[in-house]
């Protein structure tokens, strides 16, 4: 995202940097004396390395749930009360006349929550600090969830610690296999890389050192256990739903434009590490935007199958948070639950529902434009196999930077079927319960439902079954299904108005049609 992009969080650190990088740039505000940095990770150890590198000789006091003020080097308690409550630690810190120091505070999440004394300290320490022209003083607070108290959000800054890229799972592996004394070829390292990332680094040294205490080596048949391990972590995590399905692209009629650039997709993704050697792009993913009904969401299951990857959905409105930069927080944290079990496919379903608001002033458009800057940022930049799919409705409701070209790959418009596209939703569905028939005319079927989605031929043919059952279990043919189909009111005519504004809309960005 261009850096003038309003769009951007201008409290939250974008983290497209390596661990040195960041490092450096973190330092940029430790000099300018900004008194709060949240340091937002799941490692101790390497928030503690970053630490220290920015000390400069300074005194490291920290705070921590378990054992309250303790030295930051041995983590033992400092002083003769442990001081395990935040708001009597920080009371002490207020009373202290401190000219050079670091201070941390771990779990700040923990210590911040449901706690108005503490945050109120908080507030009071990081104010004397500014106050004192003469005093080097930082807080860094700590913890892998942001949690951020409306009172102190012009004081914090958030720095997100990256997860170890692809150079540096390569080194880590490298070592390991020194250190093991194995012999590894260069495909077998790009693969493993591959797969570790978006792991922390000690989910990737736990599972080197399982995969070698099994089997006496780490190879590439160790990808399903590094896998299971990912799967793991999204029940563990709970931001995302993990989808089961046994749809596939032979499930959906018509559509043929559409799966043919995901057919593409699909060669590239099974030989990624010869596609990228030739210097093909990470497939970021595409929106299919259009008439509901009509197999947005069944395009979503069908290529996690085709693709042979996991299906995971965000839920948009579970990252909702009542404290600033929670919700935020969880966008990111959802997001980085994507980014670890990658290779996978991310499924947002209603996208415009989940950025409404934006642009319309008040506090709910605040948090949505925040999130809607994270999410195009993450989309922009992200190196993860995470193909995203974002269905919508309502194009008209999205904010236009949504749709600029290098967010997706492609945006597909999926509008109801032809006729010859009902013709063979008719007859999959049919085949699919063993109803089809000679005494099923497929052809006048399809010419009877006009403007009908694929959702309304499904609930007609389900329809015509139950009435043949409940009248003696007679064969299902062509008249009750038309008769059926008297009694449907399609979705073509029932949003009308709605629909035509859809179709006006679609043509006049000129979207690539599915069909």
């Amino acid at each position: 995202m261009a850096e003038d992009d309003p769009l951007i969080n201008q409290r939250y650190v974008e983290m497209s940097f390596t661990k040195e990088k960041l490092t450096s740039h973190i330092r940029s505000y430790v000099e300018s004396h900004y008194p709060i940095l949240y340091l937002v990770t799941p490692e101790d150890a390497e928030a503690d390395a970053i630490i220290s590198a920015l000390a400069d000789n300074r005194k490291i006091i920290e705070w921590n749930m378990a054992r309250g003020l303790v030295y930051f080097e041995t983590k033992q308690p400092y002083g003769a009360s442990d001081y395990q409550d935040l708001s009597a630690a920080l009371l002490h810190m207020l009373d202290q006349d401190y000219e050079q120091q670091i201070i941390v505070i771990r779990d700040a999440h923990l210590g911040l929550r449901d706690n108005p004394m503490a945050v109120a300290r908080l507030k009071a320490l990081a104010t004397q600090i500014l106050n004192r022209e003469d005093a080097r003083v930082t807080i860094f607070l700590v913890a892998p969830l942001v949690l951020i108290p409306a009172e102190l959000e012009k004081l914090i800054t958030l720095f997100d610690l990256p997860l170890p890229d692809e150079a540096a799972i390569l080194e880590m592996i490298k070592t390991a296999a020194r250190a093991f004394e194995l012999t590894m070829d260069d495909e077998t390292l790009s693969q493993l890389a591959l797969s570790f990332q978006g792991l922390t680094h000690y989910e990737i040294k736990q599972l080197i050192n399982r995969s070698y205490q099994s089997e006496g080596e780490i190879g590439r048949q160790h990808i399903d256990l590094i896998q299971d391990e990912k799967a793991q972590i999204i029940q563990k995590n709970g931001a995302l739903e993990l989808v089961k399905t046994q749809e596939n692209m032979a499930n959906i009629g018509g559509l043929r434009n559409l799966k043919a650039w995901l057919k593409q997709k699909e060669k590239v993704l099974a030989d990624w590490h010869h596609a990228r050697a030739f210097g093909v792009e990470t497939p970021k993913g595409i929106m299919v935007v259009g008439m509901p009904g009509c197999g947005k969401s069944l395009t979503a299951k069908a290529t996690a199958s085709l693709f042979k990857l996991p299906l995971l959905k965000l839920d948009m409105g579970s990252m909702m948070g009542k404290y600033v930069g929670e919700s935020e927080g969880n966008m990111r944290r959802a997001l980085k639950v994507a980014d670890a079990v990658s290779p996978c496919v991310l499924w947002v379903d209603e996208v415009e529902k989940a950025f409404a608001g934006i642009g319309s002033g008040g506090a709910g458009s605040e948090v949505a434009t925040r999130m809607f800057g994270y999410f195009l940022t993450w989309m922009q930049e992200k190196t993860s196999q995470v193909f995203v799919i974002a269905t919508a409705n309502d194009i008209s409701a999205l904010p236009p930077e949504l749709l600029r070209k290098g967010r997706f790959d492609e945006i597909f418009y999926v509008d109801f079927p032809t006729e010859m596209e009902r013709k063979e939703i008719f007859n999959l569905h049919l085949k699919k319960r063993g109803k089809l028939n000679d005494g099923v005319n497929l052809e006048q079927l399809a010419k009877d439902t006009h403007d009908y989605s694929g959702a309304d031929i499904e609930a007609i043919v389900k329809d015509a079954i139950e009435s043949a059952f409940v009248d003696g279990k007679k064969p299902l043919d062509t008249e009750r299904l038309q008769k059926i189909i008297k009694t449907t009111q399609p979705l073509g005519a029932v949003m009308k108005d709605k629909v035509k504004e859809y179709k006006d809309k679609f043509e006049q960005m000129k979207i690539k049609k599915a069909s």
